[in-house]
């Protein structure tokens, strides 16, 4: 839709209102860690930072020898609508906007190897997320074939409006690279998901991204506090 693009996320925290509002809400982890997925999950840590990506249509980046470090296939926007409260995610919403994304990227839910979830590391959101996630890939994915998921949050906090870029950029490095980091605060899985009837592994160690030819496929999921 543009020939060029700067897309960027920047959170910075001048003022400890909202902080103060998050911690009274009792959403923050008291010991200043998010642990996505985790049994120990207690809530998020806010964090600062900033992250910009170059967009441009392939064929132009390709024409103009630019060094293409990814594609985006597909995107899709969509918002939670009722729910049972402002911290309160909808599933179903999560469900949808992520079957649309593969199906405007013109994939299918077995080609994606890899997702980058939002995972913030509080009890409700992330059961929810993953139970998502098992509704959309519970049949394309196996244990022996399982899809891969991580959330970035986990390393360096919740950058709140930059966390989908975050996201971006780590998953455009795992891509150069080839690995999957392991998810650091990842000890004991939550009890609140059900791990054995789902096709879904946290990775505790560094692995391989893929096999070593061939192109890999992720996905970025990014939710915003009002339901977007």
């Amino acid at each position: 839709e543009s020939d060029l693009c700067l897309v960027q996320g920047v959170n910075i925290l001048l003022s400890p209102e909202i902080t103060i509002n998050h911690s009274r809400a009792g959403m923050l982890a008291p010991d200043g860690r998010c642990k996505a997925f985790d049994d120990s999950a207690d809530g998020f840590v806010r964090s600062e930072g900033c992250g910009a990506i170059v967009l441009k249509p392939l064929s132009k980046a390709r024409k103009d020898g630019d060094n293409v470090l990814a594609v985006i296939k597909g995107d899709c926007v969509n918002h939670d609508g009722h729910s049972s409260g402002l911290t309160v995610p909808s599933g179903p919403s999560q469900q949808e906007v992520i079957r649309s994304a593969i199906k405007n990227a013109n994939l299918k839910p077995e080609d994606i190897h890899y997702i980058e979830s939002h995972g913030t590391g509080t009890a409700m959101g992330d059961p929810i997320e993953i139970g998502a996630l098992a509704a959309v890939f519970g049949t394309s994915h196996s244990k022996l074939q399982p899809l891969i998921v991580g959330s970035v949050k986990a390393n360096i906090g919740h950058l709140e409006p930059a966390a989908g870029i975050a996201g971006i950029i780590k998953t455009v490095l795992m891509i150069q690279h080839r690995k999957i980091p392991g998810q650091v605060h990842f000890n004991e899985p939550s009890h609140l998901i059900d791990w054995q009837n789902i096709p879904i592994k946290i990775p505790q160690a560094t692995m391989d991204f893929g096999k070593k030819a061939g192109s890999l496929i992720a996905g970025v999921s990014s939710f915003g506090f009002g339901g977007t």
